[in-house]
């Protein structure tokens, strides 16, 4: 096992605490952290993927669809997963805008986008 590896555990079991919060700008701020620093893509999309439920706090959600493109931003490819979420958000009166600016970013970013 790395080094690192249980810091970086212990980092992501913070992290997800912190989104578990019901203080919302605890919870922002978590959901921002993993986003950016989190090395694995892959998780973060399923984390961001989840906060998009209809259940999710609405400042979460929004949140989660703009840190969608980010990842796409910062790792230069997101998953196809991510990319039909994102369209199927563009109807959507609360996130529509967010999500087009989303998939606008992923286009830019990971030459990928609405298909």
């Amino acid at each position: 096992m790395d080094r690192e590896e249980p810091e970086l555990e212990r980092w992501r079991a913070a992290v997800t605490t912190d989104l578990g919060s019901p203080d919302i700008g605890v919870s922002t701020r978590a959901l921002l952290a993993m986003t950016y620093d989190d090395p694995d893509p892959r998780r973060v999309e399923a984390v961001l993927l989840n906060c998009l439920s209809p259940e999710a706090d609405p400042q979460i959600r929004a949140l989660a669809v703009t840190c969608l493109g980010h990842v796409g931003r910062i790792h230069r490819a997101v998953g196809a997963d991510v990319v039909r979420r994102l369209e199927a958000l563009l109807d959507d009166p609360a996130s529509g805008g967010m999500a087009e600016d989303a998939l606008g970013d992923i286009a830019a970013f990971a030459g990928e986008g609405p298909k």
